[in-house]
Formats: C-alpha cells, sequence, structure tokens
C-alpha cells in the first residue's frame, strides 16, 4: 500500500472500519507453484512468449521491436 493513509481513511469512509488483510497471503509451495506455471502458461499462450522476454526489446533475438520495419 502507497498511501496508507488515505487506506484507513476510505475504508473508514466506504465501509465503516479499516480491513485489515496481509498483502501475501500464506500458501503451501506446492499450491504457489502450480499456480505461478498456470500464469506462465496463460501468458505463453497469449503472447507466444516467454514471461522473463523483455517485451520492448525482443530479449530473444536482440533486436529493438519497435525499430522493425
Amino acid at each position: 500500500m502507497q498511501e496508507p493513509m488515505k487506506y484507513v481513511s476510505d475504508c473508514k469512509r466506504l465501509v465503516g472500519y479499516v480491513i485489515d488483510h496481509a498483502p501475501w497471503p500464506s500458501v503451501d509451495g506446492k499450491q504457489m507453484n502450480e499456480a505461478c506455471k498456470d500464469t506462465e502458461d496463460a501468458w505463453k499462450k497469449e503472447f507466444q512468449s516467454e514471461m522473463t522476454t523483455d517485451h520492448l526489446y525482443n530479449t530473444t533475438n536482440n533486436n529493438y521491436d519497435y525499430w522493425d520495419d
């Protein structure tokens, strides 16, 4: 949360109390790995590239995508 005072104010205004939360839910390692794999698979399907590819600069062949003619 970048602006906790605004968060507190908004919570009190909207729901009447501060909604406490943990920014990173506690999950077991297997569940986290499966979720990460699902995300990577969805990314690859959508963008036909790995998530590690820099999408401003095509890191797979070291060319700048936006300079290609």
